[in-house]
């Protein structure tokens, strides 16, 4: 499709059906099928946009593709009518380049907690819009630095992830045939992945050096989507920061070795964010992710 049917379908027609990232909570609008069309916004020649410091707040959607980046940053409320405040995303510079290069980033949440109070509201994130749609098999590396400095905060609800999209078909994100896999660094208020009542499929040994890590999995009941969750053994960080570090492909490995995929399974989405629920809460970001092939 070309560039122009891809600002109508983001802008004025998202498809139907609904996103389940968690357990509790969801709401009509299918986040795959939004990611899915922003990635290739994000290669359209006309997206050059100048880089300055801008604050994004969805309804349902805002974002700018950052050229000179690998990277589009990304303010998406699916559940912008479920939101009493604001939740948005502000972006301030970067920094670097090649695998040294980060990107200064925010999530900005102020969302009444007893309105709607376990329907996630959307995705705060930064993510990838170069060398996706490659085989897991043919990708060198996926380094990745993710640290976050929690300020202006009351009790909140809501998680620090990862959040990459894979399918035996090349750009399929929006299928059922295609998988969800999220890595769960950090989680408050009690959100909980989808699979959790179920208990974890899988666990895993010696991913980035713990011990433990447990695999939920379910299905999005309206789109048929698998849902893969990695959550650590022990979280990262406090209440106050956080950071992690690690090449993202020894994730994606380890699920490979697990029988989750193959590694020949296309690598067609990729992003880091944090998931609103409610709560005022302001994360100050510094990611780096690239993907070498």
């Amino acid at each position: 499709f070309n560039a122009q049917s891809t600002i109508i379908v983001i802008l004025f027609a998202p498809p139907a059906g609904r996103f389940t990232r968690s357990l509790q909570g969801s709401f009509p609008i299918t986040k795959q099928a939004m990611i899915y069309f922003s990635r290739h916004l994000a290669s359209a020649a006309f997206a050059s946009v100048a880089i300055a410091e801008k604050t994004f707040c969805g309804a349902p959607n805002a974002y700018e593709v950052l050229t000179g980046t690998p990277w589009i940053v990304y303010s998406m409320n699916y559940a912008y009518q479920a939101i009493k405040g604001s939740a948005c995303t502000g972006y301030w510079g970067t920094s670097g380049s090649g695998d040294a290069q980060r990107i200064q980033w925010s999530s900005i949440w102020d969302i009444d907690p007893t309105y709607q109070k376990d329907v996630v509201k959307g995705y705060s994130f930064i993510g990838l819009t170069q060398n996706l749609d490659t085989k897991l098999s043919d990708i060198q590396s996926i380094p990745s630095t993710y640290s976050w400095i929690v300020s202006n905060s009351s009790a909140y609800k809501g998680n620090v992830v990862y959040d990459f999209m894979t399918s035996d078909t090349k750009g399929d994100s929006t299928s059922s045939n295609a998988q969800e896999l999220m890595l769960w660094l950090r989680w408050e208020g009690g959100q909980v992945p989808i699979g959790w009542a179920e208990g974890p499929t899988v666990t895993i040994d010696g991913l980035y050096g713990k011990d433990g890590w447990k695999l939920y999995q379910g299905k999005n009941t309206d789109t048929g989507i698998t849902v893969s969750s990695l959550l650590a053994p022990t979280q990262y960080g406090d209440l106050e920061k956080g950071s992690f570090e690690g090449d993202i492909k020894d994730w994606l490995l380890a699920l490979s070795k697990h029988g989750v995929f193959s590694e020949s399974t296309y690598v067609n989405v990729g992003n880091a964010g944090q998931e609103p629920y409610w709560g005022t809460v302001t994360f100050n970001n510094t990611l780096g992710l690239n993907i070498n092939i």
